[in-house]
């Protein structure tokens, strides 16, 4: 038993109120309409940027389009930032609210933002300290033309959205603990809607590419800010995080918690998030952009699995917490079965559409990689695959063995990434990446899950 579920029995106890039955009943529900909001959302997310990124790619030009892509894929690496504390509070609110409520819950949300307000404020300080320092066109590859002088510009405004992103985003982290993820996905379609309005303003008033890069990097940081000035002002005020709810023995709880997710957060970064960088690297700014746009494409896939498997990782952690194990098995039977499925059938339409779907992108000047496509598509099945045993690991808290698979994978794949793509070319990253995800994430991951069941 975790810290915080101590604190939460001993002063609440365990919840009799309702029925199995209607326990089951509102687990579905919060399944159900976090997957069908996810959906509604998806499709916003899905046809929205097929239109901004030919916008972008016209209004930037082949070039900075992508040194953007590989600049935010570098700076993906920030998403650990949060020290898995998010991870950390949507696996213990999920679990809190299963046993109690209302001032608990509400210790839990604030002591996690009083944590990530004070990360960001030392990333910013040293984000300022280290900018003027730093040769930014050398690391991103880039030594002549617009891009050169146009580098630390970009970075800049890609980098200081994704701090204040690291408290910002913990609406999405609690709104899905609570089974309320339909609000976060909802709010997603309003955002995707806001960043296609702000492309097209940019590019009408032509207000040059920096502002053009900076207005689409900022979306996602005000579409959480306006999500949680409305949920906690007027949906949730209950659950306002305020100073004097700040709990330094839950805290130390989500710390411990937080640590095992931060550590798999970084070790999942630069196993999965880097290959537009690595791309870059190897053979040169220009190579990034059809291999980005091309993932774009293929990475559509298990993105819509995810809208399937994500929602489990909580409605998962509160059936085992109750010995609800059946309920589990039987639910992630499912969500395989249909992830499978789709993302099969899905990566064969990849492979057939993405040349007129490249054309309309690029306009015409992005040519298919069909060896590269191939790879990411296989990479898309083994990720939609694997998603929902990971959600049933997370629930229950099975978090180093997740870290020790991609420890190991991160230390093979990464290096033979970068050797085999200055021989072989892009495609070695995406077949690189797919080979070694099967061996040593998906097998072992399966296997250990069904171990749950038992």
């Amino acid at each position: 038993m975790s810290r915080i579920e101590g604190i939460v029995r001993l002063f609440f106890g365990k919840k009799e109120s309702c029925s199995e039955a209607e326990i089951k009943q509102k687990r579905q529900r919060g399944v159900i309409l976090t997957a069908g909001a996810a959906a509604v959302s998806k499709v916003f997310m899905t046809l929205i940027p097929l239109i901004t990124v030919r916008i972008t790619l016209d209004y930037l030009g082949i070039e900075l389009y992508g040194l953007w892509n590989a600049a935010t894929s570098f700076f993906a690496m920030f998403s650990f930032a949060d020290l898995g504390l998010g991870s950390g509070l949507q696996t213990e609110l999920s679990r809190a609210a299963t046993f109690g409520d209302g001032e608990v819950n509400r210790k839990i949300i604030t002591s996690v933002y009083v944590m990530l307000a004070g990360v960001a404020f030392l990333m910013s300080v040293f984000w300022g300290l280290a900018y003027p320092f730093v040769d930014w066109p050398s690391v991103l590859n880039v030594q002549d033309g617009e891009g050169a002088q146009l580098a630390g510009c970009v970075l800049f405004v890609i980098v200081v959205p994704t701090i204040i992103n690291i408290p910002a985003s913990l609406i999405q982290r609690t709104q899905l603990a609570l089974q309320e993820g339909y609000r976060y996905h909802l709010w997603q379609c309003a955002g995707s809607c806001l960043g296609l309005l702000l492309v097209l303003l940019v590019a009408k008033i032509n207000l040059g590419p920096v502002v053009m890069i900076g207005a689409v990097s900022s979306v996602t940081v005000v579409t959480a800010l306006l999500n949680s000035f409305v949920y906690y002002g007027f949906q949730q005020p209950g659950l306002r995080p305020s100073l004097r709810f700040f709990d330094s023995q839950i805290s130390k709880g989500l710390l411990q918690t937080g640590l095992a997710f931060f550590v798999l957060s970084v070790l999942t970064a630069l196993s999965l998030s880097l290959d537009n960088y690595l791309v870059g690297k190897a053979a040169g700014m220009d190579a990034v952009t059809p291999y980005a746009l091309q993932y774009k494409i293929a990475g559509m896939i298990s993105t819509v699995t995810l809208m399937l498997s994500t929602p489990m990782w909580t409605a998962n952690g509160e059936a085992l917490s109750r010995g609800d194990y059946d309920w589990v098995k039987k639910a992630t039977r499912k969500v395989v079965w249909i992830s499978l499925l789709f993302s099969a059938s899905a990566s064969v339409g990849c492979l057939l559409f993405a040349k007129p779907v490249l054309d309309i992108l690029s306009g015409g000047a992005v040519a298919v990689s069909y060896g590269t496509l191939l790879g990411m598509c296989l990479m898309q099945v083994l990720l939609s695959f694997t998603s929902p045993f990971f959600m049933v690991l997370n629930g229950a808290k099975i978090i180093r063995f997740q870290v020790v698979l991609y420890l190991v994978f991160a230390a093979v794949s990464l290096p033979l990434k970068i050797f085999l793509a200055e021989m072989l070319g892009p495609a070695a990253i995406a077949w690189t990446g797919a080979v070694f995800y099967l061996f040593f994430i998906t097998v072992p991951t399966f296997l250990r899950a069904r171990k749950v069941f038992l």
